[in-house]
């Protein structure tokens, strides 16, 4: 606090000498309450829409016109409201004109808006003071007492306020405090509507509003609110954001959506609401922009899967399974313990008969232990007898498991000749062991046979050997040719 008022001592010096000697004239007594409050509630409404150059001009001329007249120096300052300019000048004109209220009203409610709520009391006294039972500065109280916990004191407050004056301002205030109790929501909802009647360019009391219809259901009510809101911050991307919460509450979709799109062009980038609108298109029959909603939604959220799946799908149902296998790739690798996942890669690569990717991916399903899929197991044992794959892995020295692994290939090359009575070509792995004896990858090194089910006999064959321990990267190569 100390440092503020350091900050404010040098524009208060040159704001008292820039003022015409105004005792040199009587003070002008301020217009009633209630114009004033209509006065405040014009310049609010036009901060909120970005108006303000206008009226800004205006007020300094009325300044420089008016210098026994102490409130446009209050309007000007509410303007810049709860800027350390707006306090500057406030605590000016009160100097100025001790016996009007209204400054020490203003610099009060600057105090709560900065969370001081020490400071901000004896302004509302001071106020007080020069007009007993000035219902602006009961209003303050009221807030005060509000920032302090003391809920019941600070709706009693208000209603005084309101008994001497019934403005918006001090009504939203009450049905805001009303909102926030249990039980009391059809009171503040009676009391919020009333106040936007009168003012309806009041986002705060919009939003709430439209909450409070929503919770009680009443569809229509909260879409108009939602409606206000959205037509006073129109790039105020949360109202676009509460605003389709609304529309879909009312079961229009369409509408729903033309608001988060609104929200995303503003910058939302939240993962629900991206979520609610993927949704929304795919509900639609939106494809495409479905699609361009979930890329999004990939990017705003890493962890979860779902869009990535949803991408597969789609994928797929427009033919391109290259581009679904690879968001599958990508939901498996943020949800890699979800076995229906792997399983889905799985039938995809047997779609594309790529049966090697597709045993893989069987067996990183039947190790996963989330979401399991009861036919995994039964299509991955298809898979091993397609591939002729032993029983038990091979095991010994390399010389060994060389031979082990070459009397399942001749006798699935035999079966292929069956088939392609020409097949024939050279197939080099290469193996890296690590110090434990166990294959951690099996590289083709070169393959003219281009066949895939014994490139992929071999590369599981070598992969579930068990070698003698250290690290190790053997080579084994075989040549296949018809028997003549």
């Amino acid at each position: 606090m100390a440092l503020r008022s350091f900050l404010r001592l040098p524009a208060l010096v040159l704001l008292v000498l820039a003022v015409p000697a105004a005792s040199a004239a009587p003070a002008q007594a301020p217009p009633p309450p209630s114009e004033v409050m209509g006065m405040l509630r014009q310049l609010e409404t036009a901060r909120a829409q970005g108006k303000t150059r206008a009226l800004e001009a205006d007020l300094e001329e009325q300044v420089r016109t008016r210098p026994n007249d102490a409130m446009p120096r209050v309007y000007l300052a509410w303007l810049q409201f709860p800027a350390d300019a707006c306090w500057n000048e406030l605590k000016a004109v009160s100097t100025l004109y001790p016996e009007n209220p209204w400054p020490h009203v203003g610099m009060g409610l600057v105090y709560l808006r900065w969370k001081l709520p020490v400071e901000a009391r004896p302004m509302f006294a001071a106020a007080l003071r020069e007009a007993p039972g000035f219902a602006p500065a009961l209003w303050g109280e009221g807030l005060l007492l509000q920032a302090e916990g003391r809920t019941a004191e600070a709706e009693a407050r208000f209603r005084e306020a309101l008994a001497g004056l019934d403005a918006p301002q001090i009504r939203t205030s009450l049905g805001l405090l009303l909102a926030k109790l249990p039980g009391r929501e059809a009171e503040a909802r009676a009391e919020l509507t009333r106040s936007v009647e009168a003012w309806p360019e009041q986002p705060e009391a919009l939003r709430t509003l439209a909450q409070l219809a929503r919770v009680s259901n009443d569809v229509r009510a909260a879409a108009v609110a939602g409606d206000k809101l959205v037509a006073l911050k129109p790039r105020d991307k949360e109202a676009h954001r509460l605003q389709a919460d609304l529309w879909l509450a009312a079961s229009e979709k369409e509408k729903a959506a033309q608001s988060l799109e609104r929200y995303v062009a503003l910058g939302g980038a939240e993962p629900a609401p991206l979520g609610l609108l993927a949704r929304l298109y795919a509900e639609l029959g939106r494809a495409a922009d479905e699609t361009k909603a979930l890329l999004r939604l990939l990017e705003a959220d890493p962890k979860d899967a779902e869009p990535a799946i949803r991408l597969a799908e789609l994928a797929e149902a427009g033919g391109d399974g290259a581009a679904a296998e690879g968001f599958f790739l990508k939901a498996s690798e943020r949800a890699p313990g979800r076995a229906d996942i792997h399983v889905r890669r799985a039938r995809l690569f047997m779609k594309r008969e790529l049966f090697q990717e597709a045993l893989a991916a069987y067996r990183a399903a039947l190790a996963a232990p989330e979401r399991r899929v009861p036919e995994a197991e039964a299509e991955a044992a298809a898979l091993v007898r397609l591939f002729r794959l032993p029983s038990t892995p091979a095991k010994g020295t390399q010389d060994t498991i060389y031979s082990r692994v070459s009397l399942g290939l001749v006798a699935l090359y035999m079966e292929r000749l069956k088939q392609q009575p020409d097949l024939k070509g050279n197939l080099k792995v290469r193996v890296k062991v690590d110090e434990n004896g166990r294959a951690t990858q099996v590289d083709t090194l070169y393959d003219s046979l281009k066949d895939p089910l014994i490139a992929g006999h071999a590369y599981f064959a070598f992969l579930d050997a068990q070698y003698p321990p250290g690290r190790d990267e053997p080579v084994f190569q075989y040549v296949f040719r018809p028997p003549k």
